[in-house]
């Protein structure tokens, strides 16, 4: 089949087009490589390199740019990777200097402790009892039955407080395996302010578990200015321990955490 010279010349500006086309994709695929694979040497995760162009490539090359201070002659976008591909391969930069990865984000108290795993604690506006420092201290929680008065100790351990702040330390629970010392280091914080009031959060495990059995999640108990409850001093370690702090559970049984803080 013959064709008309235009119709020729249409054909042939219709190949090149598509040649340029596929030689423009190809060096764009290769650029973003280039891209994802000097970023996979660092901290700053690009995902695999692959070629493709998405939110966690750019993302990456725009954390890098920041970390480092760095301003590119394009902006960071898919039609501009053989550019930054150029530039960033250019660059004189430790690779190594950066360890944990920055996010510039704000994240809010509540998601923060999803997030962490970990409560957090505002004491701006306490009046924490910033006299009461010591590192000598032992804490027990336990329970009581309510029907039967009987008392079982559920977890004990060591703590030490600064400026009024309590920190957990090495302790052991008995509940048959639930739990380890983790569920007080990690999410046990409490503050102390003027009166002996109780401050913050701790996990509490209402049941123990025999083998076999489905562990239940821990409830998380919140003290907001608790009182310590009169309690007879069997022994004096000083006036102001032992205290004690009682919590509600539920209607079977209540709980109390015991704190006790040694002289020097």
């Amino acid at each position: 089949m013959k064709f008309s010279p235009d119709t020729a010349r249409f054909f042939r500006v219709i190949a090149l087009s598509a040649a340029a086309y596929g030689l423009a994709f190809a060096e764009g695929l290769a650029s973003v490589s280039c891209i994802q694979t000097h970023l996979s040497k660092t901290v700053f995760d690009p995902g695999p390199v692959d070629g493709a162009w998405g939110k966690k490539t750019a993302s990456a090359l725009s954390d890098y740019a920041a970390y480092y201070d760095i301003v590119f002659s394009e902006k960071i976008d898919r039609k501009n990777a053989i550019a930054l591909c150029v530039e960033l391969t250019s660059l004189n930069i430790n690779q190594v200097s950066p360890t944990v990865r920055r996010y510039d984000v704000n994240i809010p108290l509540d998601n923060l402790e999803e997030f962490t795993g970990r409560k957090q604690l505002d004491v701006s506006s306490l009046k924490l009892l910033t006299s009461l420092t010591n590192d000598n201290c032992r804490f027990e929680i336990f329970r009581k039955v309510i029907e039967d008065k009987r008392v079982e100790g559920l977890a004990s351990g060591d703590f030490a407080v600064k400026n009024g702040i309590i920190t957990f330390g090495d302790n052991l629970w008995y509940t048959g395996g639930l739990a380890d010392s983790s569920y007080l280091k990690d999410q046990g914080v409490l503050a102390i302010s003027d009166g002996f009031l109780l401050h913050g959060s701790i996990p509490y495990f209402h049941m123990f578990v025999s083998p076999g059995e489905i562990a239940q999640k821990p409830l998380q108990i919140d003290f907001a200015g608790t009182e310590s409850e009169e309690i007879q001093k069997i022994f004096k370690v000083n006036e102001n321990w032992p205290k004690v702090y009682p919590f509600y559970v539920d209607t079977w049984q209540s709980g109390a955490i015991e704190l006790l803080c040694r002289s020097k």
